[in-house]
């Protein structure tokens, strides 16, 4: 049932968060040379490599590549495609799509073709419409020898590359997404800029959610909080749906906000991901949901100071490596160093037996942003990336502690399911900040909401 007095207090507290917040200009979006600029850097690698044209793909949860070079961040129910040529971008939209894109595309120069994007190769496609085959020859000014697919393999629909194959026989179509990658992974000002304000506006949406955390509350009743302090500040999507995990739901690391009923004494994290035109930062904190910070167990508190520690240095490892023009995988090896020389010590403090102590760490320490949060496909630093770093980047860091081993069932930590800090950091050549200003630790903020 709905309580009126508790949701005024908490509309309350919410209202005096957002009081102290900074303010942005809602309705700033990045200009026309943003985008012919990403084109001239994609076209110019085509051209190198020898490929006729590039072809990107986009769906409303992989919502990076397209966007990247049209603009039309605003993908819904039906998917999109374009392809870069001699001729310009040429958008391969569906029906729908090709009406929604009309809303943000001009700013790009993207000329909008329609297909029949949700029957590709199932033989039943509408007769009347566009073929892929018909939009790239227009896009590339003849029929092309070479085609380069620019979505990783794991995104780009099989019926695309079907019909491309039958209508186009003769030509070579071939995987350069590393490629495009690349070019998307180095930000330009204005990116940087967009993604500082997520950041900012993440801080606040962050803030409100923990200072309104109570037993009785809903996963799902925390969440809210979080997108109406981002609608508010000019947010108008988020990167992904805002996570809040109770207790054993903790387990899922990264689990969306439910109805499960937050107890006393859980563990509660929070992720948020607002996006501003598109481009999104991130933020993930964990919190007991306890009055008062005396309340909180001793193996919190040593695992949550750990945490924080291990924070600390991926950052400070993340300096030096930028300092020293390391390889990127530097950092994630040095990341595993620093859970395992700890092991024996947090085995002492917590009074029981821990090995394999990195292998709770969750997974990679790094990861690329963009237009998706963390769905950019490349850039993480993970050990199998043994380039050197770019220019100019955007990276979530993001430590985590789980309890449990290979699934659920295998407890290797009694009494913990799983504890994160991560925030966003940007390498201006050889400058590094963190863009989010919350503390590392946000625990002083719960219990104003406490009966």
């Amino acid at each position: 049932m709905f309580d009126k007095n508790n949701w005024m207090k908490q509309a309350s507290i919410v209202s005096k968060v957002l009081e102290k917040a900074p303010s942005f200009e809602k309705g700033y979006m990045l200009p026309a040379q943003e985008f012919k600029l990403r084109q001239e850097k994609t076209w110019n690698m085509l051209k190198e490599k020898g490929y006729d044209c590039g072809i990107v793909y986009s769906d409303e949860h992989y919502c990076g590549d397209v966007p990247y070079l049209a603009g039309n961040n605003n993908i819904i129910v039906e998917p999109i495609g374009a392809v870069l040529g001699e001729n310009g971008l040429y958008l391969m939209a569906g029906p729908e799509s090709a009406i929604v894109a009309e809303q943000f595309c001009p700013r790009s120069g993207a000329k909008i073709r329609v297909m029949d994007i949700l029957n590709l190769g199932t033989g039943q496609t509408d007769q009347n419409l566009n073929t892929p085959a018909s939009i790239v020859t227009e896009a590339c000014g003849k029929i092309p020898e070479k085609i380069a697919i620019l979505s990783s393999k794991v995104f780009f629909p099989v019926g695309l590359y079907q019909e491309l194959s039958e209508q186009l026989a003769q030509t070579k179509i071939d995987d350069l997404s590393e490629d495009y990658y690349k070019i998307k992974y180095n930000k330009s000002e204005l990116e940087l800029k967009l993604i500082e304000e997520s950041c900012r506006i993440s801080d606040i949406m962050i803030e409100a959610m923990v200072r309104i955390l109570a037993p009785g509350l809903t996963e799902a009743q925390v969440a809210q909080w979080g997108y109406a302090v981002a609608n508010e500040l000019g947010a108008d999507e988020q990167g992904f749906k805002i996570m809040v995990m109770s207790g054993e739901n903790n387990r899922t690391m990264i689990g969306r906000a439910t109805n499960k009923i937050i107890q006393e004494g859980e563990v509660v994290s929070i992720g948020v991901a607002p996006k501003r035109d598109g481009l999104c930062g991130a933020q993930r904190v964990s919190v007991m949901c306890v009055k008062d910070k005396f309340e909180i167990p001793d193996q919190h508190t040593v695992l949550m100071e750990f945490l924080e520690g291990a924070f600390q240095f991926s950052v400070e490892e993340f300096e030096r490596i930028v300092k020293e023009k390391l390889p990127g995988n530097t950092h994630e090896k040095s990341m595993i160093q620093y859970y395992r020389d700890r092991e024996d010590e947090i085995g002492k403090k917590l009074e029981i037996p821990i090995s394999q102590f990195s292998e709770l760490k969750g997974y990679v320490t790094s990861h690329n942003s963009g237009y998706t949060e963390c769905q950019e496909m490349y850039g993480a630093l993970s050990e199998k990336f043994k380039d050197e770093i770019p220019e100019n980047i955007v990276l979530m860091m993001d430590v985590g502690l789980k309890g449990y081993g290979k699934d659920w069932s295998q407890i290797r930590i009694p009494g913990l399911d799983y504890l994160v800090i991560e925030k966003t950091l940007i390498k201006e050549g050889d400058h590094v900040r963190v863009l989010n200003r919350l503390p590392v630790n946000v625990q002083d903020f719960v219990g104003e909401a406490f009966n």
